[in-house]
């Protein structure tokens, strides 16, 4: 089992908001990632979405004050390893979650699933791992395949239509809270058209 602690940033897509196109958005998540055997699961919060606020109950900004939470279920498809590098490519779905009370817990992964599914997306990744360094990055593509909005302060906001896709990229390096446990960090490309 392994403990993977997240901070991806992300493009998703909203319908509000003078001069705003659906790819002008960038969302920020942190969290975590647990691997058993080829199964993969990725949690966490969403702490900054560009043009929208308010996506926090209380200070401070955590996930137990998250509003949005996300969850990925993913498989490995394969494992390659190649010198120093091992090569890891999974396939799956990510969730983002509207909570109306928050209360998600790191301890508790399934406690980021506990609200209203705002998008769900596919989604495929290729880790790339230094086996040297334990340093590594991962790139995802994820196709949204459906999208309910989301109300935050009185506005509506969308974060995607069926068929866009979006892209993250991450880099990595085990972190000091306990073996297995590994900190990321990235951002995303523009959403693309249906």
């Amino acid at each position: 089992m392994t403990i993977v602690v997240l901070v991806m940033l992300v493009t998703p897509a909203s319908s509000d908001g003078p001069g705003r196109g659906e790819s002008d958005r960038t969302m920020e998540l942190i969290g975590a990632v647990l691997n058993t055997g080829s199964s993969s699961a990725q949690y966490g919060y969403i702490s900054s979405i560009s043009g929208i606020t308010g996506i926090f109950a209380e200070s401070p900004a955590n996930e137990s004050t998250a509003l949005l939470t996300f969850y990925s279920d993913t498989t490995t498809l394969r494992v390659i390893n190649h010198g120093p590098l091992r090569i890891v490519n999974r396939e799956g779905t990510m969730t983002v979650y509207f909570h109306d009370k928050p209360g998600a817990d790191f301890a508790n992964p399934e406690s980021f699933r506990g609200g209203m599914p705002v998008m769900v997306s596919t989604l495929r990744h290729q880790v790339v791992l230094d086996t040297t360094t334990n340093q590594f990055t991962t790139f995802f593509v994820n196709t949204v395949k459906s999208s309910a909005g989301l109300t935050i302060a009185g506005r509506h906001h969308d974060l995607g239509k069926p068929g866009q896709t979006f892209r993250m990229m991450v880099f990595g390096r085990p972190s000091t809270s306990g073996p297995g446990q590994f900190v990321i960090a990235g951002y995303t490309a523009r959403m693309d058209a249906p």
